[in-house]
């Protein structure tokens, strides 16, 4: 479980039955866009230092007196242009939940490298072998079977510091075909780039196709995204749409820093908003999904 003291890889094995420490594998932590850079004194450009973001969320995530049964990190994990060493600092950043007992799944995202983050990381536990190869790279795709849902983690990385993302046709076809294997599961979606067809200058470029995919199975619940820095939410024909927050830097001043704090029931989702500034006036602020039927 926890990261092997001869390594310096982070280890993402599930857990086997994570209510032996306590854990309820119906409630998971939601992290995006950490931005970590190599030197944990480095700030960003809007006067952030984000080592100390994301120590405080290490923080309270490890505090939590109901512990999640998984953090989820979604996707911009390495500052800009996914250096090994930035790699090595995400690494230590995360170790801390890592030793706490916490499974771990880390997607990509634009700022990543899918080769030096598989160095640093190796294959997930969960990873989907062939299910979004593309040009012979294979994607990082991974499908978290929980109680209540199966949680797809897509990868959405076209090109390092590219701003658009892209699933692509194999990655998309395997998304349909593994859907409509498990009609009875309740699932829930989640990469990177937020899907808007009108903006597919900074968001995902096959936007079209992948609502098609999840907005046609109603099984998928809910569709997860980071990339914007926003913490939004919007419902489409009883499919709900979150924008995940950075717990970096924001690019608009009243957009909340934070991570999410999930509670998966039998007929929806609980998420809290937990801010950096706790003085934020969307702090603590609870979205409560309904499924579709």
């Amino acid at each position: 479980m926890g990261c092997h003291g001869h390594s310096n890889k982070l280890t993402t094995t599930m857990a086997a039955d994570a209510s032996v420490a306590g854990q309820d594998l119906n409630h998971v932590a939601l992290l995006s866009d950490i931005h970590i850079n190599a030197e944990k004194t480095f700030v960003s450009k809007q006067g952030v230092n984000m080592w100390d973001h994301l120590t405080q969320v290490s923080d309270e995530v490890i505090a939590l007196k109901e512990r999640p049964g998984v953090v989820l990190v979604n996707g911009d994990c390495a500052f800009n242009a996914g250096r090994a060493v930035d790699y090595a600092t995400v690494i230590e950043g995360l170790r801390p939940m890592r030793q706490a007992g916490f499974p771990m799944h880390l997607a990509l995202g634009n700022h990543d490298s899918r080769e030096h983050l598989l160095a640093a990381v190796g294959v997930d536990a969960a990873q989907v072998t062939g299910a979004g190869e593309t040009a012979g790279v294979e994607r990082r795709v991974m499908r978290v079977e929980l109680p209540r849902v199966d949680w797809y983690m897509l990868d959405s990385l076209d090109k390092t510091l590219s701003t658009p993302g892209l699933l692509g046709p194999e990655q998309l076809a395997w998304l349909g075909k593994t859907l409509d294997a498990h009609p009875d599961r309740a699932a829930v979606v989640m990469m990177h780039h937020q899907p808007n067809r009108f903006e597919k200058d900074h968001g995902l470029i096959d936007t079209a196709a992948f609502v098609e995919i999840v907005q046609s199975r109603k099984q998928v619940k809910a569709v997860l995204y980071g990339h914007t820095h926003e913490w939004t939410y919007h419902v489409t024909d009883g499919l709900h749409f979150v924008n995940l927050p950075t717990s970096a830097y924001v690019f608009k001043p009243m957009q909340p820093a934070g991570w999410v704090d999930a509670r998966l029931g039998e007929s929806g989702m609980k998420l809290t908003l937990n801010t950096i500034a706790k003085t934020h006036p969307k702090n603590g602020e609870v979205l409560d999904l309904k499924w579709r039927a």
